[in-house]
């Protein structure tokens, strides 16, 4: 996945438009625009800009590490579980391997 469609997935993961983007990012609309096409590269200056006002790392959208969760409603929970502290974190991340241990369990008697 490149720059340009990481940037447009997440604004549009977070239901961003592209003109409250470019406000909060203080970078031309346009200029958003072509970096969203592809058109162009996004300078330093403007893709630190980008993910700030993405509340993601400049990392999230230069690496094609980062895990790409299409579901919004999923991935607005995932968000949400961020803010929270570290013991609700670790709560939800056991419920979590609970969860996903009993499906590949059921599957693997399904099959």
């Amino acid at each position: 996945m490149t720059i340009s469609e990481r940037i447009r997935l997440i604004r549009q993961q977070k239901n961003i438009s592209q003109n409250e983007l470019s406000k909060a990012a203080g970078i031309n609309v346009k200029s958003l625009s072509r970096y969203e096409l592809g058109a162009s590269i996004p300078p330093a200056n403007a893709l630190k800009a980008i993910a700030d006002a993405l509340g993601v790392s400049a990392d999230a959208l230069l690496s094609d590490d980062t895990a790409q969760i299409k579901d919004k409603e999923l991935f607005k929970k995932f968000e949400a579980i961020q803010d929270m502290g570290e013991d609700t974190k670790k709560m939800i991340v056991n419920f979590l391997d609970l969860a996903i241990r009993d499906y590949n369990a059921k599957q693997a008697y399904a099959g």
